[in-house]
């Protein structure tokens, strides 16, 4: 009796340990899924940061401001971009970040161009 009572225990146990393990694949998939939604919607949320930013750089007044494009702040959010709470997804962030500090590299051209409203309008325009 003191056996059967043993694997019992051992069999209930057992079930304990695979009804946890059952558990945790499940949390762990909405964990996934949980990411990977937020990690959807930063990319989108990202685009739509992208698309805010062309309106401002093919803006004259906008992309001649060589001072305020080279401010992290006004060029591109970099302030967003690397924030974790605006794009969860950290390779995606590292793109974006990319491409805002090529942004910001072209803006400051319109220092040594001549038509500086022309030609950093143009280079913003390219880089997106």
């Amino acid at each position: 009796a003191k056996g059967l009572n043993l694997n019992k225990r051992l069999l209930h146990e057992t079930q304990a340990h695979v009804d946890d393990a059952h558990h945790a694949h499940h949390a762990a998939d909405a964990h996934h899924a949980h990411h990977a939604a937020d990690a959807h919607h930063a990319h989108h949320a990202a685009d739509a940061h992208h698309a805010a930013d062309a309106h401002h750089a093919t803006d004259a007044h906008h992309a001649a401001d060589a001072h305020h494009a080279t401010d992290a702040h006004h060029a591109a959010d970099a302030h967003h971009a690397a924030d974790a709470h605006h794009a969860t997804d950290a390779h995606h962030a590292h793109h974006a970040a990319d491409a805002h500090h090529a942004a910001a590299h072209h803006a400051t051209d319109a220092h040594h161009a001549t038509d500086a409203h022309h030609a950093a309008a143009h280079h913003e325009a390219a880089t997106h």
